[in-house]
């Protein structure tokens, strides 16, 4: 945090990733509010709507109509886009700090042209899709004073942090070897080898984004992305 943060803008900034701060939260002003944008609003992008409901949203980003319904149905300002870059364009003077929860491969983009437009961000893990995106965005962050955070539901349990803080104390010694293991059934699944219609829901260039051009794929689109390194990060 660099010191030429004030005290207020802190306060207000770190107010909106109430997520995983709600003690910060409950200390605001109801006129610290932070006018908020979301991209992304399926699955992820759920929980982060509902923590940051307290706050003025006054966009919202997502490119499949169906993912975002609910979200979108609940919002009734005509602030709604499909593609962030627009809704950049058009809000940009509007809005103070943006959550991102879009697939991994799409992580970089919009938090990039945020920074640079000096908004703060909320940013769900991982980072960014490769190392110098993320060493860009540490610096972007750094350039323009802003507030940032990352997104790691687990990190944000009272009881995760009270496990770090037991380890760190040194209670059991120094940590010289760590074991962990995954189970887990929702493994790879294979492509379609069969033409798929994209449904008219989705704007599917637009989810692509910066990854190459293949056909859509419904096991890809909008799950199993996560397993594929074009979307995902394994």
């Amino acid at each position: 945090m660099s010191k030429h943060i004030t005290r207020r803008n802190f306060v207000k900034s770190a107010a909106a990733f109430s997520v995983a701060s709600p003690a910060i939260a409950r200390t605001r002003n109801a006129n610290e509010k932070l006018n908020v944008a979301l991209i992304g609003l399926g699955g992820q992008g759920n929980f982060q709507y509902n923590g940051l409901k307290g706050e003025n949203i006054v966009a919202m980003c997502d490119v499949d109509s169906v993912r975002a319904g609910k979200i979108f149905a609940e919002f009734d300002s005509k602030a709604k886009f499909t593609d962030y870059r627009a809704m950049f364009d058009k809000m940009h003077k509007s809005i103070d700090a943006v959550a991102i929860s879009t697939p991994d491969h799409s992580h970089f983009h919009p938090a990039y042209i945020a920074m640079d437009l000096g908004k703060h961000v909320y940013l769900e893990k991982p980072l960014a899709h490769s190392v110098w995106e993320v060493r860009t965005l540490t610096k972007k962050a750094k350039e323009n004073n802003l507030v940032t955070q990352l997104g790691s539901q687990r990190h944000t349990k009272s009881n995760m942090r009270r496990v770090v803080e037991v380890i760190q104390s040194g209670a059991i010694g120094d940590v010289s070897e760590v074991h962990s293991w995954v189970s887990s059934s929702r493994g790879m699944k294979p492509r379609s080898t069969k033409p798929q219609t994209v449904p008219n829901t989705l704007d599917y260039d637009l989810w692509l984004g910066p990854a190459k051009d293949t056909p859509y794929d419904s096991q890809i689109t909008p799950y199993g992305w996560r397993f594929w390194w074009d979307y995902g990060t394994g």
